[in-house]
């Protein structure tokens, strides 16, 4: 049985220096979690989402809770990856 891939929202904008450095970060991780996609959101296409996030981008998402904001850690994000592969495991058995 094929596992449904988790998808993780990340919100950002053109011209956005920490966005870029969020996107390499995230990058090398969708690298190790085959499981993993990242939905990226460009909020200055939508005025509602960029009055939501303009001072906080950028923003990485889960199920609509927030995991980060203005830096992704990476450390904290591969152990949470592992965590939610783990839970979801054990929840099928």
């Amino acid at each position: 049985m094929k596992t449904k891939p988790l998808e993780l929202q990340f919100y950002t904008k053109p011209d956005c220096p920490l966005c870029d450095e969020a996107k390499s970060e995230l990058k090398t991780i969708t690298s190790k979690f085959t499981f993993l996609v990242i939905d990226e959101i460009d909020i200055s296409r939508n005025i509602g989402l960029f009055t939501k996030y303009k001072h906080l981008i950028p923003v990485l998402e889960m199920n609509g809770k927030q995991l980060f904001v203005h830096r992704v850690d990476s450390e904290k994000l591969l152990w949470q990856l592992r965590w939610y592969r783990l839970r979801r495991y054990f929840s099928r058995n």
